[in-house]
């Protein structure tokens, strides 16, 4: 239970991390493979938030 809101909270730090760096890089593909990535880890921290809550 614990564990699942670490990993969730881990998660979204990681991706708000990805998000806020890939806003300071110049327009490319490495820009848009970053911010597809830190959407797609909101997903994992999604789901082990609600399973830390029930």
């Amino acid at each position: 239970m614990h564990l699942d809101a670490m990993i969730s909270i881990i998660l979204l730090l990681v991706a708000n991390f990805m998000i806020a760096w890939t806003r300071q890089l110049s327009t490319g593909w490495v820009r848009v493979v970053l911010s597809i990535i830190a959407v797609l880890l909101l997903v994992p921290a999604f789901l082990f938030g609600i399973r830390a809550i029930i």
